[in-house]
């Protein structure tokens, strides 16, 4: 299947990819999640066991201390922290990858200019004015309210750590965002309807990123202060506005589909990278409690 007909079937049939879209990126949330619930202790047993096995034949090696106090890193470091530094260090790769594909002769950039313009013949008025509204919900103008009242809430329950790390990671990352759109300097495609208006350089997508910033927390939140009962369906809520915000940039026509993997990767290596953090001090909080 050549570009062009692949991009003409994804713009006919906009509904189903976005709903397999969804789906999938839930799927691998959930096994990711319930993976480290299932078998997290264990590993981190048998990675204690490992390293403690392995430990005195390093000893006898001429290494730098630096190499020891990573081996004592490594073992105090639960394997949730060491999934999510993974998980930074994957996303900033695939980030990376993406920004070296945008280029207009890429098979990625190729790809977003056949894609819009399939778009631009296929999007319905009445599928634009539906993603026109799900774009707000990762617009700025409704994020930093959004993230002021959650802060305040925290703040209200005493939570006074977790109120000021939310506050820099949002706020953190919607900058850095707008420092790699100025870096970059990518133009945004052309649209040619009333349903959305932006402006600004266009790669990485900040309504993308956004969304995954603001709701991926809020979710990681939610999911660590709840009862087990309540994981899926926060995972599925998130998922679902991170999904929907994203792709519906690309739908409008106001950011190419590189754009929005761009936002997705860059939000994923930020929110990962934090969730890191909050795993070791919470780890650390539990030690010094027990």
């Amino acid at each position: 299947m050549s570009t062009a007909e692949l991009t003409e079937l994804i713009a006919t049939h906009l509904w189903a990819v976005l709903s397999a879209i969804t789906v999938t990126m839930l799927l691998l949330t959930w096994l990711l999640w319930s993976g480290l619930q299932r078998f997290g202790a264990p590993l981190t047993a048998l990675l204690r066991k490992w390293i403690d096995r392995v430990r005195p034949h390093a000893k006898r090696l001429s290494l730098p201390s630096r190499v020891h106090g990573m081996w004592r890193a490594v073992r105090q470091l639960g394997i949730q922290v060491l999934v999510s530094i993974a998980v930074a260090v994957a996303a900033c790769i695939g980030f990376a990858e993406i920004a070296d594909e945008i280029a207009v002769d890429e098979d990625l950039g190729r790809f977003d200019t056949s894609l819009s313009d399939s778009l631009s013949r296929h999007a319905s008025d009445a599928q634009l004015r539906v993603f026109a509204f799900l774009t707000d919900l990762g617009d700025k103008r409704f994020l930093i309210p959004l993230g002021a009242v959650v802060a305040l809430y925290l703040m209200f329950r005493r939570r006074w750590f977790l109120a000021a790390i939310w506050a820099i990671a949002t706020a953190g990352g919607g900058l850095l965002n707008t420092a790699l759109k100025a870096f970059f300097e990518r133009a945004r495609p052309e649209w040619l309807h009333e349903f959305a208006a932006a402006d600004g350089f266009s790669f990485p997508s900040g309504h993308s990123s956004g969304a995954f910033i603001v709701y991926g927390l809020l979710a990681y939140l939610a999911v660590v202060h709840s009862p087990q009962r309540f994981h899926v369906p926060v995972a599925i809520v998130a998922m679902a506005l991170i999904v929907c915000v994203g792709f519906s940039r690309v739908i409008l026509q106001v950011h190419y589909f590189s754009d929005v993997l761009g936002g997705y990767a860059f939000g994923a290596a930020w929110v990962a990278a934090w969730i890191a953090g909050l795993e070791a001090y919470r780890r650390r909080q539990g030690a010094i409690q027990a």
